[in-house]
């Protein structure tokens, strides 16, 4: 049996064909953002940094995403960390943790976050960055089905 199977892509996900000695079926489907994040997507501090104060202000995003689980900074850390979302760096202030974590897309795009934990709700402050916005798109909501 062969097995080709093309790919293209539109705004609603991907179509695909695959196509056997017997037929072609035609679907479309959509693919979760964590698919296509690269597992050597971890940055040097240095490098985050760098890279954090060169992308411009209206490159960043925020979002307010509840932590419904009530997670603590590890738990999050671990949880982002399992799926390619790679901590950089941790810091605390006063009752905040501020973690920074970074994201490198299969097409060698970065994406870099600040996560600020509150200890005293479950309110969490998600800023996102990029050279490039089309990489932002829509990773708030992964974020926000991770800590779910």
């Amino acid at each position: 049996m062969q097995n080709d199977a093309a790919h293209q892509k539109d705004r609603y996900g991907h179509y695909v064909a695959i196509k056997n000695n017997i037929n072609a079926f035609y679907f479309a489907t959509q693919v979760p953002l964590i698919v296509y994040f690269r597992e050597d997507g971890q940055m040097e501090k240095r490098e985050f940094l760098e890279e954090w104060k060169s992308i411009p202000e209206q490159n960043e995003q925020q979002f307010s995403l509840q932590n419904t689980q009530n997670m603590n900074a590890d738990a999050i850390c671990t949880k982002l960390q399992q799926n390619n979302i790679h901590t950089v760096a941790r810091r605390q202030v006063d009752n905040q943790q501020l973690l920074y974590h970074s994201v490198k897309y299969t097409n060698n795009l970065n994406v870099l976050s600040e996560l600020k934990v509150n200890s005293q709700n479950t309110a969490i402050t998600l800023s996102l960055k990029s050279k490039n916005l089309m990489a932002i798109a829509n990773m708030n909501e992964v974020f926000q089905s991770l800590l779910n």
